[in-house]
C-alpha cells in the first residue's frame, strides 16, 4: 500500500516538472509561440565558420544541378549513381543535316564536344539521393554539380530546399516535348530524302 501511494508521488512530481519545464518555454517564447513556425519564419543562416572551407564546398548536403546544355547523354552519372535516383533517357540525334539548328540540345557542348544523343529525360529524385556526390565526378562535360561552393559561378548555394510536397523534389531538366520534336524532325529528314 506504502508503494501504491510512492509510486502516484513519484508519478506527479515528475510530470509537474516536466510540465514547469514546458511552461517556462512557453511563457518564455516570443510572442507566447512555443516553436518556430516554418513557411513563415526560417532558422537564420549561420555567418561564422561552419567547418568547411567555401572554396572546397562540394561535399557537404547540396541539391544537384544539371547544366543541359551541355549534358551528352553518356549516362555516366545515372550508373555512377548507388540509390538509382537519376533517371536518364536518350534518343540518338538525327542525320546532321540544314535542319539540326531546329532542336535546341543538339550541337556542341560548351568544352567543344559534339553532342550524338538527344537527351529527353533528365529527372533527380532528391527524396532518394543520399549526397554522395559520386554522379558528379564521372560526369565527362561537367555538366551535373552540387549547387554552391566552386560551382557558385554557375548556380548560387541552396541553404534550403524543402518542399510541401513530396513530388516537387522531382527535378525535371530536360525540356518537355523533346521526344515528339525529334521524332518530328526525324519524320521530316524521312520525307525531304
Amino acid at each position: 500500500m506504502i508503494k501504491f501511494f510512492k509510486d502516484i508521488f513519484v508519478a506527479s512530481s515528475t510530470i509537474a516538472q516536466g510540465m514547469s519545464i514546458t511552461m517556462k518555454h512557453f511563457l518564455g517564447a516570443k510572442n507566447r509561440i512555443a516553436t518556430l513556425q516554418y513557411p513563415e519564419e526560417r532558422w537564420p543562416r549561420p555567418e561564422r565558420n561552419i567547418g568547411f572551407d567555401h572554396g572546397s564546398y562540394n561535399v557537404i548536403r547540396s541539391r544537384l544541378h544539371v547544366d543541359m546544355d551541355d549534358c551528352i547523354g553518356c549516362l555516366k552519372c545515372e550508373r555512377a549513381c548507388p540509390v538509382d535516383c537519376i533517371k536518364i533517357e536518350t534518343v540518338k540525334a538525327p542525320d546532321r543535316g540544314e535542319d539540326i539548328k531546329d532542336v535546341k540540345h543538339v550541337g556542341i557542348t560548351s568544352n567543344g564536344s559534339r553532342k550524338a544523343m538527344v537527351v529527353t529525360r533528365f529527372d533527380i529524385d532528391m527524396t532518394e539521393c543520399c549526397y554522395c556526390n559520386l554522379c558528379t565526378y564521372p560526369c565527362p562535360e561537367e555538366c551535373i554539380f552540387m549547387t554552391g561552393g566552386p560551382n557558385s559561378k554557375k548556380h548560387p548555394i541552396d541553404y534550403e530546399f524543402s518542399e510541401p510536397d513530396r513530388s516537387d523534389l522531382i527535378y525535371r531538366f530536360a525540356k518537355p516535348g523533346t521526344k515528339e520534336g525529334m521524332d518530328k524532325l526525324a519524320d521530316d529528314n524521312k520525307a525531304k530524302a
